[in-house]
C-alpha cells in the first residue's frame, strides 16, 4: 500500500520501501531494474504457457510473487486483484493468437474475473496466480493429441478444460461452426468414440476424482462435472462403473 511520511510525500511499492524523492535521490536504476525483472518474469510466464511447460510457468509466477506490487493504488490487496486481471488479459491475447478457442478463454476468463474478485488477502491472490497459471498452462499440453486434426483438438481441449458447459454434438458445431454430422463422423473416425461417449467418460472420471478427494455431497459433485439432475448421475455413474456414488466412495 503506499503510504505517506512525515512531511506527506507518498512511499511507493507494497512495502512502503521507497518514497519518490528517495528514487530520485538514488536514481531510477534500481526502480527500472525492478521494472525490467517484472517484465522478464511476465515473460517467462507467458513463453511457459505458450509450451505447456507448467514447470517453468510456476517457477517464474512464484518468483514474481515474491516481488513488491508497482504500487500504483493506495490499497495493496487491489493492487494485486490489478495485477492478476492484468496478467490474465495479456495470457488470453497471447493463447489467442496461437488459435486456442474462444470458448475456452471465455470460460476460464469468467471463472477467474470471479475468484479475483472474491479473493479476500495477498496471500489468497498469490495461491490464485498459482492455480490460473497451472489452469492455462494446460490448454497448451496438447503433446499427446497432435496426431489430431486441428478439429478434434478443440473438441478435447474443451472437454478437458470445462466439463460444467453443455457439452453436446450440437454446442461443438455451433462453436466450430461446423455441420454436426461431419463433425460427428470426424471425432469418431479419429478417436474411435462418439463426442457424446467421449465427454461422458471424463465426466464420469471427473466424478470419481471428486469423489475420491473430496467430501462434496453428491449432488454438488454431479453439479462440477456438468449434469444437474443428480438421479440421472447416479444411474450413469452405477453403470459406467458397477456402484453407485455413494458406494464407491464408501469402498475407497
Amino acid at each position: 500500500m503506499n503510504k505517506e511520511t512525515e512531511n506527506g510525500e507518498r512511499r511507493l511499492g507494497s512495502k512502503g520501501n521507497k518514497t519518490y524523492s528517495e528514487i530520485s535521490e538514488n536514481g531510477f536504476q534500481s526502480y527500472t531494474e525492478d521494472i525490467s525483472k517484472r517484465r522478464e518474469l511476465t515473460e517467462r510466464i507467458l513463453q511457459g504457457i505458450r509450451e505447456g511447460n507448467e514447470y517453468q510457468t510456476l517457477r517464474a509466477v512464484q518468483e514474481k510473487n515474491r516481488m513488491d506490487v508497482p504500487g500504483r493504488l493506495n490499497d495493496e490487496l487491489t493492487e494485486w486483484k490489478y495485477e492478476l486481471i492484468q496478467m490474465m488479459a495479456l495470457i488470453i491475447i497471447d493463447l489467442c493468437q496461437t488459435g486456442t478457442i474462444d470458448l475456452i478463454l471465455d470460460a476460464l476468463h469468467t471463472e477467474y474475473t470471479r475468484l479475483i474478485y472474491k479473493a479476500g488477502s495477498i496471500e489468497e491472490c498469490k495461491l490464485l496466480s498459482e492455480k490460473m497459471a497451472e489452469r492455462f498452462c494446460s490448454i497448451n499440453q496438447v503433446e499427446t493429441i497432435r496426431e489430431y486434426s486441428g478439429l478434434v483438438q478443440k473438441i478435447i481441449l474443451a472437454v478437458d478444460m470445462d466439463l460444467s458447459q453443455a457439452l453436446t454434438l450440437q454446442y461443438f458445431s455451433d462453436a466450430l461452426s461446423v455441420n454436426p454430422s461431419y463433425l460427428s463422423n470426424l471425432f469418431k473416425k479419429e478417436t474411435g468414440v462418439t463426442i457424446t461417449d467421449y465427454v461422458t467418460d471424463h465426466r464420469m472420471r471427473a466424478a470419481a476424482n471428486l469423489l475420491r478427494k473430496t467430501q462434496l455431497p453428491v449432488k454438488t459433485v454431479s453439479k462440477q462435472v456438468g449434469i444437474m439432475d443428480v438421479h440421472y448421475f447416479c444411474r450413469l455413474f452405477k453403470k459406467r462403473t458397477g456402484r453407485t456414488p455413494s458406494q464407491y466412495r464408501a469402498d475407497i
